[in-house]
């Protein structure tokens, strides 16, 4: 399901889905790529940030006892946060939208109600913004 949102001094139209991203879990550990182009800079830098950890953690020489205990946790760290990003990065996506002005195509659907309540927003406070 996709909720619609509109630009109201240029009448331009974007849809964020409802739910699960798995283009966030399968390409945001790309340097944090598709949340740029989801205006969503803070959680970009985060993840372009934290690539650049472990691919330095990666080629600095250490111990075989230590490479052993740090790459796995490295990699549970890793999946967990795809995994939350493809939980949460459509509701940071549409809040996202909100705070920078857009609205609610259609704030009487269902999908707006929806996603309002799936992301903890009143729909009175979003076309507020």
């Amino acid at each position: 399901m996709k909720v619609a949102f509109k630009n109201p001094k240029t009448g331009e139209l974007k849809a964020v889905k409802i739910g699960f991203s798995w283009v966030l879990v399968l390409f945001s550990g790309v340097f944090g790529l598709p949340l740029f182009l989801r205006q969503l800079y803070g959680l970009g830098a985060f993840m372009a940030a934290w690539r650049v950890f472990v691919i330095l953690i990666s080629i600095i020489p250490m111990s075989a006892d230590a490479r052993e205990g740090l790459v796995p946790l490295l990699f549970v760290v890793d999946v967990g946060l795809v995994v939350w990003l493809g939980l949460k990065g459509n509701e940071y996506t549409g809040k996202n939208l909100l705070n920078h002005g857009w609205v609610f195509a259609k704030p009487d659907s269902l999908e707006a109600q929806f996603a309002a309540s799936r992301w903890g927003i009143e729909l009175s406070a979003a076309a507020a913004l």
